[in-house]
């Protein structure tokens, strides 16, 4: 269907059919309080869905003004957050845009198979019509109680952005502003760049790994574990703890393959970086 928003939960296939059959049966029994049941259920139903196509309505005008209607928790509106978020995303950076928008079209065909909302429609629409950030958090955080499911979107967005092998500054600060907004901690954000950045640099040159200094693995280790210095062993023990507990890939198990993968991918190097930290600084 290709509108933003659409009437949820209401198939006019279905009314038609139901009508179809009342009739046929009314036909057969002849009566005329059947027949004007049928006509009160169809008035009752088109009354409701033009309410509904009012508030779809007033919902478009709002969204084309910048503003991200409070509408209820679904799956399709959890949908246009994600959307709207990646719409922004690529307006920051254009490079490559045609990328990174099919990269999101393929995102959206994993985490949401059951949507029957047109996903490049949604990102096109967005990128015409940006959204205020600030109102598409606010949304999140209401729903998405659990920051795991707000990291979730920070390990969609960081991908999103390194479509093209790197995050230039104003990704860096769209991401950065994301985490903030979406109460989450800029430590589990680094740690998150830090794995896409090691898993960029390993497929552009697997043989440069061999000749980092002893200096640019502990800061790497450090990175992946949150921290932008030094710290002790206790402190690196328990940030490995939390990271282990939140971003085990289990937790990723109804995500695209894509985010399931990353997230496996990033819990082992997790695991690395506290075992090199683990030899060297203990």
């Amino acid at each position: 269907m290709s509108s933003f928003f659409y009437i949820d939960g209401m198939n006019l296939s279905v009314f038609i059919n139901v009508i179809i059959k009342h009739y046929a049966l009314l036909q057969e029994e002849e009566s005329v309080d059947g027949v004007f049941y049928v006509i009160c259920i169809a008035l009752a139903i088109i009354f409701g869905l033009t309410v509904l196509l009012t508030i779809q309505h007033f919902q478009i005008i709002k969204w084309k003004k910048g503003f991200f209607p409070d509408m209820k928790y679904s799956s399709d509106n959890l949908l246009k957050a994600y959307v709207s978020l990646a719409g922004l995303m690529i307006r920051v950076n254009s490079e490559q845009s045609n990328a990174k928008f099919y990269f999101a079209i393929s995102y959206f065909d994993k985490k949401f198979p059951n949507s029957n909302l047109d996903f490049k429609y949604l990102l096109s629409f967005s990128l015409r019509y940006p959204i205020q950030k600030r109102m598409v958090c606010i949304w999140l955080n209401k729903h998405l109680e659990e920051d795991i499911y707000r990291l979730q979107l920070i390990y969609f967005l960081t991908g999103l952005s390194m479509v093209d092998g790197k995050v230039v500054i104003s990704e860096y600060k769209f991401l950065l502003t994301t985490v903030g907004l979406l109460n989450l901690k800029v430590s589990d954000f680094n740690s998150i760049l830090a794995a896409y950045l090691d898993s960029s640099q390993q497929k552009s040159n697997k043989s440069k790994e061999s000749n980092y200094s002893l200096d640019l693995k502990l800061k790497k280790a450090y990175k992946v574990l949150g921290f932008n210095e030094k710290v002790g062993f206790n402190e690196v023990k328990k940030a490995y703890r939390k990271l282990v507990m939140k971003h085990h890939p289990d937790r990723f198990a109804n995500q695209g393959i894509d985010q399931i993968e990353m997230a496996k991918s990033h819990f082992i190097k997790i695991q690395q970086a506290y075992e090199f930290l683990e030899k060297k600084i203990n």
